[in-house]
């Protein structure tokens, strides 16, 4: 099983990709040029200096903690785990609604941000704990999306034009036991909204965009998916209301068997 680079060999690459020396980078996020030397030979990150780093470097923070290999910060965590189940009922939506995902993703942008619920915040299940793989580096940036192994399947089918896969065949991904081919991880790059520069430099997979048919509106849905993140469960089931009654109103674009059997809107 392929295994993955150290981050400070990752953090090199996705410097390189943009055209950043390490002098630049210490310029740029203003650390001690000892303490980002050290990250590039192999000693571990402070979160304060993955912050600056994330910066500079144009990713989200908490995506460069999932790389560094480090717990995502509660304050920078997906809002409501309970949400996943929702987001995943969204896929359908933003794949075969048309002209949907701009009024859908506008919604979500939308919403406040409401205080973190009040319910205990539930560990990672025990089968999202996976080796240090390239797989397994996409399904925890998947997860960092609130994304579940059955919600990645439906997104990769639906936004990243990929094979229709079981959740528990995106779970072997994830533990290595799937190879993450350059086909699957464009796809999933679809999802992620990763440049394939950036996937190529954290993973050492080139992804392939040979012959994948990316949905038209995948930028404005994984758009629309990383800021999901900061709904609660509540939030995203009127999200998903509004795309029921989008369905309706737009019976007459969609095909017989697109559209909602239902007998009426929400």
């Amino acid at each position: 099983m392929q295994e993955l680079p150290a981050f400070g060999e990752q953090l090199m690459r996705l410097a390189e990709v943009r055209g950043l020396d390490r002098e630049m980078m210490v310029c740029q996020a203003s650390p001690p040029e000892a303490e980002i030397t050290s990250v590039f030979d192999g000693a571990e990150p402070s979160p304060a200096l993955l912050r600056k780093l994330a910066s500079v470097l144009g990713l989200h923070r908490s995506d460069l903690f999932v790389v560094s290999g480090q717990q995502v910060p509660d304050e920078l965590a997906p809002q409501d785990a309970t949400a996943r189940g929702e987001i995943g009922w969204l896929a359908w939506s933003l794949t075969f609604l048309p002209h949907a995902v701009p009024e859908l993703r506008e919604l979500v942008r939308s919403l406040p941000r409401l205080p973190r619920p009040d319910r205990p915040v539930a560990p990672p299940p025990p089968h999202h704990s996976y080796p240090n793989s390239p797989g397994a580096l996409v399904l925890r940036l998947l997860h960092n999306r609130n994304l579940d192994w059955t919600a990645t399947a439906k997104y990769l089918y639906g936004l990243g034009g990929g094979p229709m896969l079981s959740a528990s065949t995106i779970g072997l991904i994830g533990r290595g036991r799937k190879a993450l081919t350059p086909d699957l991880l464009a796809g999933l790059g679809a999802v992620l909204d990763i440049s394939s520069a950036d996937l190529n430099a954290l993973t050492g997979v080139d992804p392939s965009t040979d012959g994948a048919k990316i949905h038209p509106d995948a930028d404005e849905a994984a758009e629309l998916i990383w800021n999901a993140r900061r709904l609660t469960v509540e939030q995203l089931r009127l999200v998903r209301d509004r795309a029921h009654a989008i369905r309706h109103e737009r019976a007459e674009e969609l095909n017989s068997g697109h559209r909602c059997s239902c007998g009426g809107r929400p």
